[in-house]
């Protein structure tokens, strides 16, 4: 009694298909058979699910986003891109937490998200610019990473930080430092070194001291050191693990 072939035995000999004329007429030899089978219209049919299986074009591998890089004095720098909220039109001054995802979701290099203009219109879909919800809204649909949270600590962003993962904060930024106040504000955490932390901040230099804006726009907060000492009591107002924060790890 013949052997039915395996599996894996007939995918064997469709990798080795070279288009030589026996397999072509082996390949047509097949096609008759198939077609002289009941149902053979339905196995043959355009629309069969192997086929259509067979026809899609394979998902492309993810890019890997870049390792973090040890810095000189023990910490961690990761290369955020930033992007300037100011720039954003009328309501830019808005937008601090839009801006300050956008940089994390681009530097984990999601898909079609270029800037924070790319990513504020996902966002306004679903809407204010300022609800936490609109933003797990936004990122469920471009299923990305990312979570709020309101009891993140120094460990835990450090952590985060450690393992490639940049954060964005919500802390307060008017009012002496003694005492800050006001509405609130979002930065993009990229690293730390051993006395403050690497941010990008999306609307211009903080005067961490005194509260306030010591340059706005133009890319005034590209790049800045934020120190431990000022920016903390700003960001964990209710005690060491109470700070505002999103998360971008799994």
């Amino acid at each position: 009694m013949a052997e039915p072939m395996s599996a894996e035995r007939f995918l064997d000999r469709w990798q080795n298909f070279r288009q030589q004329p026996q397999q072509v007429a082996a390949i047509r030899a097949l096609h008759n058979a198939i077609a002289w089978l009941e149902g053979g219209n339905q196995i043959l049919d355009e629309q069969a699910p192997w086929a259509r299986q067979f026809s899609q074009k394979p998902s492309p591998a993810p890019t890997p986003k870049p390792l973090p890089k040890k810095t000189s004095n023990g910490g961690v720098a990761l290369a955020l891109p930033f992007f300037d909220q100011t720039n954003d039109g009328p309501d830019g001054w808005r937008h601090c937490q839009c801006s300050s995802i956008a940089m994390n979701l681009a530097f984990l290099r999601v898909p079609a998200i270029k800037d924070d203009l790319d990513y504020l219109k996902v966002v306004l879909r679903h809407g204010d610019t300022t609800q936490q919800a609109a933003h797990a809204a936004a990122l469920k649909e471009l299923k990305a990473p990312g979570r709020f949270i309101s009891s993140c600590s120094v460990e835990r962003a450090k952590a985060e930080l450690d393992r490639g993962f940049g954060l964005a904060f919500g802390i307060l930024h008017h009012g002496p430092v003694s005492a800050p106040s006001s509405g609130g504000h979002f930065i993009a955490i990229r690293g730390y070194d051993s006395t403050g932390w690497l941010v990008h901040d999306p609307y211009g230099e903080l005067d961490l001291v005194r509260g306030g804006w010591a340059r706005q726009g133009q890319g005034a907060g590209r790049s800045q050191h934020y120190s431990f000492a000022n920016t903390n009591p700003r960001w964990l107002l209710e005690g060491p693990s109470s700070g505002w924060a999103w998360i971008f790890s799994s």
